[in-house]
């Protein structure tokens, strides 16, 4: 049969989006891009159009992957096959093929993140060479103002946070992805950033609403007591949107954020794995 493999530069991303929400629409965790979603996690995670593909069968497109570059670093952002093409090896096509040209590339390392209760998906990458790094969990709060803190709450720029964010990777923090600096930075216009601080502590707060209106963690981050930051950030959100429910997505189990997340309440709900392949 014949095949034909297009980066994302050659390939409509109209139809890249919709072929991506099709083939997400029966996956635990469905995906609803649009094409401006799409453009700002693009920009947000590095995704790299030019390293990214679409594999098509007889014109018509059958599967993608959606590949993530900083330096020599790697990360699978998506990947999917349309239903009547699972099990036909299609989805380890896409991998060797992704896998070799990042090598060309000079990518040393490649990740990405696995639900995982999804066993077929774990055992998949398992085979193909990624082991995990660490667990990364999504949780949730239904915010109670009990104790009224006193604190002081400023609105900044991306850099600054930034700046903040990459002293606590200097002093040994280990984010995920998702939060590491250059994410937040590049994140600019997507999110709200704040600084928050009381007489004992100083920190920012990155946090969002998705398109149901509920809230959002990104990230937070501070050189002093985490905990109290945390209480900080959540009294913070309840009383600006009077929101009902506080998400943060994939915290990653060895960040200190992690801890003081469950010590103020917040409940795990979902978890995946964290898998890194080294390539060269």
């Amino acid at each position: 049969m014949e095949e034909k493999i297009l980066t994302l530069n050659e390939f409509p991303i109209v139809d890249f989006v919709n072929l991506v929400n099709r083939i997400f629409q029966d996956y635990t965790v469905p995906v609803n891009w649009n094409v401006i979603s799409f453009q700002m996690d693009a920009r947000e995670n590095s995704i790299s159009l030019k390293d990214s593909f679409v594999f098509l069968k007889k014109d018509t497109p059958v599967g993608f992957i959606v590949n993530s570059i900083r330096r020599e670093r790697g990360r699978i952002d998506a990947m999917g096959v349309v239903e009547k093409e699972r099990g036909t090896g299609l989805a380890v096509h896409i991998l060797a093929h992704t896998i070799n040209h990042l090598k060309w590339r000079g990518i040393k390392n490649l990740s990405l993140e696995v639900i995982k209760e999804d066993k077929r998906a774990f055992r998949f990458y398992e085979k193909n060479g990624f082991r995990i790094t660490r667990n990364l969990h999504l949780m949730v709060l239904q915010p109670v103002l009990e104790e009224k803190l006193d604190y002081n709450y400023f609105k900044v720029e991306p850099r600054y946070v930034y700046s903040q964010a990459l002293e606590l990777e200097f002093s040994g923090r280990k984010p995920n992805w998702q939060r590491e600096p250059i994410t937040l930075l590049l994140s600019n216009g997507r999110y709200n950033f704040v600084r928050l601080t009381t007489n004992k502590i100083n920190g920012y707060l990155v946090w969002g609403k998705n398109s149901e209106g509920n809230v959002f963690i990104v990230d937070i981050g501070t050189k002093e007591n985490w905990d109290d930051m945390v209480k900080v950030s959540v009294q913070y959100l309840k009383k600006s949107t009077n929101c009902n429910l506080i998400s943060v997505t994939a915290v990653p189990e060895n960040d200190p954020l992690y801890n003081s997340l469950l010590n103020n309440g917040f409940k795990v709900v979902l978890t995946q794995c964290e898998m890194l392949k080294q390539l060269q």
